[in-house]
């Protein structure tokens, strides 16, 4: 199955060990969401690259999902990065 997230910005657990493999967990408002890795260091590298700016930024993906919310791939569309005056002025402004 294959979804479109419109504002995909997602909380990012830790990699945890589970039958042999690294899951990570995203959670969003929408539910959650579990990325598998075959190593520790494949998920970190996930968590601290493409996973890092969405957790930042948010944006807009393409999901391809199986059974039990499980991405088996994850595409950026758009990455909602905003300006450095947008920044600074909700930064003075909250």
């Amino acid at each position: 199955m294959e979804i479109i997230v419109e504002n995909f910005k997602p909380k990012v657990t830790r990699p945890f060990k589970r039958k042999n493999e690294y899951w990570v967990k995203l959670i969003t408002p929408d539910g959650e969401f579990v990325m598998k890795f075959k190593t520790p260091l494949e998920a970190e590298d996930a968590i601290y690259g493409m996973l890092d700016d969405l957790q930042v930024y948010g944006g807009k993906v393409r999901l391809k999902l199986k059974e039990g919310n499980v991405i088996e791939g994850i595409e950026v569309l758009e990455l909602y990065k905003p300006s450095a005056k947008e920044l600074l002025d909700e930064y003075f402004t909250n």
